[in-house]
């Protein structure tokens, strides 16, 4: 029987701070670019309204107003490089679970957006929306599905997992993963999970 891993959406497998700079850009007529998305940070939540306030867009930017657009489509939000082949490889090793913090109101569009970029039928879960703080964390959810690991770019998440014996990796180099998790693994990209992956089975 494969083991299972669980894997975040966004920022993970989704672009979606790049769909969000874009979209701000388009709102506000400013034009920040990636780095100006990617500032150190000690707190995840309320990072975009940080980025917003500090150029002076705060007043033109509405994260609801995002989310609100992402339920009904999800097309601008790109797949990060060598995600999908990625997790087709790991597929033929492992159960791949989806476990994501976003609004449920985005299931339907998020499974249509997953069918678009993924092969094969991944199951997917929602954990605990930082914003609504409902539901259970992504530890308690990936403990109860029996992943022994967590994919994500919120150091909150996989400190989460770590704290009930799942272990994590933290994904990708983000501004807001200034705070340290002790026993997490970083990888910067699909290549380096990848990398990882294949090094744990010599």
């Amino acid at each position: 029987m494969k083991q299972t891993i669980a894997i975040d959406i966004d920022d993970v497998i989704a672009g979606t701070n790049e769909a969000m700079r874009l979209w701000g850009n388009r709102i506000s007529g400013v034009e920040l670019k990636p780095e100006q998305y990617n500032v150190p940070s000690n707190d995840y939540w309320g990072y975009y309204e940080r980025i917003w306030a500090e150029h002076g867009v705060e007043d033109r930017l509405d994260f609801d107003v995002f989310e609100t657009e992402l339920i009904q489509d999800q097309s601008q939000v790109p797949l990060l490089a060598s995600a999908s082949l990625v997790i087709e490889e790991l597929q033929k090793r492992f159960h791949i679970i989806l476990v994501t913090s976003r609004n449920p109101v985005l299931e339907a569009g998020t499974r249509v957006w997953l069918k678009e970029h993924l092969t094969g039928d991944i199951d997917l879960y929602f954990a605990k929306n930082g914003r609504m703080n409902i539901g259970r964390s992504k530890g308690e959810l990936c403990k109860e599905l029996g992943a022994f690991l967590l994919i994500d770019d919120n150091v909150d998440h996989c400190q989460s997992a770590i704290d009930n014996g799942v272990e994590a990796i933290i994904f990708g180099e983000y501004g807001w993963q200034n705070a340290v998790v002790e026993g997490a693994v970083k990888c910067r990209d699909w290549p380096a999970v990848l990398e990882y992956f294949n090094g744990r089975t010599k």
